[in-house]
């Protein structure tokens, strides 16, 4: 998962463009007594896109919100008189004379971007479907004081997945905190009781077949133990083998979205390997699992491990319990090696503060997963992790959370001697990942 910090369906097909007025990532309506910048969003069938903004007041620059690199100053276009620049943190837009403007419009190209601890900007499908990001489009003039975006798109002849509804044509609505992802392409989402999917019709078959089939066990698995999600997810599955930049594979999820987005042609290859199946139901147990936690995770990086190697631990106990108990060791078993290459003789603490992140999955899977035995040893009657998930969520009820909350939930399960233990851990530069 790439979450904000640090770096996360639909079916009636409408005939006449219609416009949607929806709070994005189950926000509130937009304030009709503020003024939010504007931004209308054109995507045409093919060649660039164009994003137009429209500030609520004159400003001398506009300010992306969500700048992890500086690729826009590479990929998008300014018009004439203006420019697109990276100072400080953020890339910006303005004039060359450096006047006031209130209206301007960029020409951006729709292709992915492996960006550093963040998401694609686009998704492209291999059926001629996309998936956008709305964060990578989110500016303000000046410093962004109001997190809020009034938002249009229209995308001529298409289809758009908005929300859970499917429109034709356009779409306008309130989107704002961490954005969303939003379909546009004429691949018929599969719908259950479970969730909503669109599955890149270029995928192949049995991997189709298997998401499918798999995704539903996860989130009963997680429902049971952690409570059902507010409305149904929205999954995601891009598959681009025309992406000449590379390979990989990135997943995330936002607030009720699973993605994962498959580039590069080394995925023929791959998806016809021994044990392909296993790593992508791994995968996809783990996204899924960041929807239970309903977004909490710390703003310090160093606490990475409770989220990121939570979710890991939470697969290693989804597969278990659905007969994929050996798939699910093999992971843990091989985390043990890359956990201590890692850390290279550092604490897990300062592992992350050095931006080593890949720790927070391996040496995150080792803490959590001997927690969850332990608390099963000692607190029989306690459902081990998930348990303390829920303390957890309840203690921090809607604030920012911090490790120290998460010390305390597990305290409260299986007493300090426990939560002692875990901290040493974390902390120690010598941790022995056991009870």
């Amino acid at each position: 998962m790439l979450n904000p910090a640090t770096m996360g369906h639909a079916h009636r097909l409408l005939t006449s463009a219609t416009f949607l007025l929806a709070a994005a990532c189950a926000t509130a309506p937009a304030d009709e007594t503020k003024a939010f910048p504007e931004i209308a969003i054109t995507a045409p069938a093919s060649g660039n896109w164009s994003a137009a903004y429209t500030l609520p007041t004159p400003a001398t620059e506009l300010v992306f919100s969500r700048s992890p690199d500086a690729s826009r100053t590479i990929d998008w276009k300014a018009p004439e008189g203006f420019e697109i620049i990276r100072t400080g943190e953020f890339e910006r837009v303005h004039r060359h004379d450096g006047a006031a403007f209130s209206n301007v419009t960029l020409s951006v190209p729709p292709v992915y971007r492996d960006l550093p601890k963040d998401y694609g900007p686009f998704s492209p499908f291999g059926d001629g479907g996309i998936l956008t990001y709305t964060g990578r489009f989110f500016a303000c003039g000046g410093e962004c004081v109001d997190d809020g975006w009034r938002m249009k798109l229209n995308a001529p002849g298409r289809s758009i997945l908005l929300n859970g509804k499917a429109l034709s044509g356009a779409a306008e609505w309130f989107d704002s905190d961490s954005g969303q992802n939003i379909y546009i392409g004429e691949a018929k989402p599969v719908e259950t009781a479970d969730f909503i999917a669109v599955i890149d019709n270029a995928l192949p078959g049995a991997i189709r077949s298997q998401l499918a089939t798999q995704l539903p066990i996860y989130l009963h698995h997680f429902a049971d133990r952690l409570g059902a999600l507010p409305a149904r997810p929205m999954l995601f599955v891009s598959y681009d083998l025309a992406h000449r930049d590379g390979n990989g594979r990135q997943g995330g999820t936002l607030p009720g979205q699973v993605f994962v987005h498959f580039y590069g042609s080394m995925w023929t290859e791959q998806m016809a390997k021994p044990g392909f199946a296993e790593d992508l139901g791994w995968h996809f147990a783990h996204e899924a699992a960041h929807l239970y936690q309903r977004q909490t995770y710390l703003e310090d990086k160093t606490g990475s491990w409770i989220h990121e190697g939570g979710a890991e631990a939470f697969a290693a106990l989804a597969l278990r319990s659905t007969g994929q108990a050996e798939a699910a060791d093999a992971v843990v078993a091989a985390s043990a090696g890359k956990c201590t290459k890692q850390l290279a003789g550092r604490s897990l603490h300062a592992a992350l503060e050095a931006d080593t992140f890949d720790a927070a999955y391996t040496c995150g899977l080792r803490a959590n997963i001997a927690l969850d035995a332990e608390l099963r040893r000692i607190a029989p009657k306690s459902d081990g992790l998930y348990s303390v998930w829920t303390a957890y969520r309840k203690r921090v009820a809607g604030r920012e959370a911090s490790e120290a909350d998460f010390m305390a939930a597990v305290a409260s399960i299986g007493g300090e001697a426990t939560a002692t233990r875990l901290r040493a851990m974390v902390t120690s530069s010598t941790p022995d990942f056991s009870f």
